[in-house]
């Protein structure tokens, strides 16, 4: 009985011993105050009606991040990221009656992690230069990428805007030649093909007159009233279907061949169907009187267009026979 009362006491003692382990583990391991610095954390103004009230945008930022040290435990460092910081510039205590000639104000940073504490972050300061706003019509043009899926032609592409209103600091606006969107013909839903019609949401960017795209930096400071802009055209179905020569009696017994046999056709989803082939223009004897071959159009319904615009073939008769 001793024995056994002996060998609880150790037990409880070895438990102790574990917990006492494992709860120091817990606090200065898993506990353990902990730093990390993250490096541009993007830099964001606020108040900046102070500027627009006044005839003024901002033109750029001496920085446009921020290095900041944060500290807090190690738990709460292992799932910290940039997104837990604000890096803020406040424009509300400006006042623009001292700006001098080079139109440049110096804003404190004003930095806040939702976790953990701020050590330290550079810079303590930001320079903003400011210009006079400007304001300027684009025109919007548009690219696609890559093509239609097979058996497939889209129509003329539409916009919903030509053209767009940019404002912000003059140097910036000057920079800007026109904009641009980009329709994505490769990850077209195929829902569209069904309705036979692609409509899609595209980004509108800006460009200058060489055609590059104005870089992150240019573009930062400038607003334009539609950042996207709808893009559409209708997608036709195509439809393959043999020619058949245009014969009238004087060509009975000939025998006519023609270079392409086939056309593929598109223009009108709900007609197309029901074509199934596209006849020549009228062939007749005398057209070979002289031999050889000869050209001869297609007729083609008014609402018809041909993969690779073809609008007539050539003919071969053996006029013999």
């Amino acid at each position: 009985m001793r024995k056994i009362f002996s060998s609880n006491i150790l037990l409880m003692v070895i438990s102790l011993i574990a917990a006492i382990v494992l709860w120091t583990y817990i606090i200065v391991i898993n506990d353990a105050p902990a730093d990390r610095t993250f490096r541009d954390v993007p830099i964001t103004t606020v108040n900046d009606k102070v500027f627009s009230d006044n005839g003024y945008c901002i033109e750029r930022l001496s920085v446009l991040g921020a290095s900041v040290k944060v500290e807090g435990s190690r738990r709460v460092m292992s799932g910290f990221d940039l997104g837990n910081i604000s890096a803020t510039l406040d424009f509300s205590e400006i006042d623009l009656s001292t700006l001098g000639d080079s139109k440049t104000v110096t804003v404190n940073l004003n930095v806040t992690s939702r976790y953990g504490d701020v050590v330290s972050y550079t810079p303590s300061a930001v320079d903003v230069f400011i210009e006079t706003t400007k304001y300027k019509d684009v025109d919007v043009n548009y690219t696609t990428a890559g093509e239609v899926l097979s058996g497939y032609q889209h129509g003329d592409f539409t916009l919903s805007q030509n053209n767009i209103r940019i404002f912000g600091a003059q140097s910036n606006i000057d920079k800007v030649a026109y904009a641009g969107v980009n329709i994505d013909l490769i990850n077209t839903n195929y829902s569209a093909y069904n309705q036979g019609r692609l409509s899609q949401e595209c980004a509108v960017r800006l460009y200058d007159s060489a055609g590059q795209e104005l870089t992150e930096r240019d573009a930062h400071w400038i607003w334009n009233s539609n950042p996207e802009i709808t893009a559409e055209c209708v997608l036709y179905k195509e439809k393959t279907v043999p020619i058949v020569p245009g014969t009238d009696g004087t060509m009975q017994g000939a025998a006519v061949t023609l270079e392409p046999e086939t056309v593929t056709i598109y223009g009108d989803n709900a007609l197309v169907d029901n074509i199934d082939e596209i006849t020549t223009k009228p062939i007749t004897r005398t057209d070979f009187e002289k031999g050889g071959e000869i050209t001869v159009g297609l007729n083609l319904p008014n609402w018809a267009k041909t993969v690779g615009d073809v609008t007539e073939v050539k003919a071969n008769a053996d006029i013999n026979q």
